[in-house]
């Protein structure tokens, strides 16, 4: 879901990748190969037909050799403010899954993220050498890193290696807010 005017961003946000992918020097053909995103998704996603889902941009940055909040053009200076108003929400709904992305600085970026109630989120697309560091500021969450789950409230803060797979799992009545600091 992205808040405010939601055809415009998803436009701006297909020419963008545009832009980045020929900077690159890559055909869609090409990055479809590297990716595992279809010639067809990443054509639909140029053009601003399709909101693609946080796994789908988790998997064109790291075919383009760049970080989410550089694909999505959301990368800021130092000493910037990140007003609510001025971000919006990248969903994967059919996870549960709602990120917002505050600031980018050289290699860390931060994210503000809602896990809706009921939900699992599975993260298998971040670089091999990530950390996370997450804290809940709302609600209560399971993370589970090589297979140990670890049960989060309420400004709890775990850190890992997120180049690996692991679940973000909400099995509450609530949505969940969580502050997420990945360091690639």
């Amino acid at each position: 879901m992205v808040e405010g005017n939601e055809k415009e961003v998803v436009h701006q946000l297909g020419g963008y990748i545009r832009k980045v992918r020929k900077e690159s020097g890559l055909t869609m053909e090409q990055l479809s190969k590297k990716s595992g995103v279809s010639v067809l998704s990443i054509g639909n996603i140029e053009n601003g037909r399709t909101n693609p889902t946080i796994t789908i941009l988790w998997k064109l940055s790291r075919a383009l050799n760049i970080t989410l909040s550089q694909l999505i053009g959301y990368s800021t200076l130092t000493n910037s403010v990140s007003k609510d108003s001025n971000t919006y929400f990248i969903s994967d709904l059919t996870k549960g899954w709602l990120v917002q992305p505050l600031f980018q600085e050289d290699n860390i970026e931060v994210f503000r993220v809602c896990l809706k109630a009921h939900s699992v989120n599975t993260a298998q697309h971040q670089p091999q050498d990530s950390i996370e560091v997450l804290t809940v500021m709302k609600g209560k969450v399971s993370i589970k890193v090589e297979g140990k789950i670890y049960h989060l409230e309420a400004f709890d803060t775990i850190n890992f290696r997120s180049g690996m797979i692991h679940e973000y799992i909400n099995d509450t009545d609530d949505d969940v807010l969580l502050n997420i600091v990945v360091k690639y």
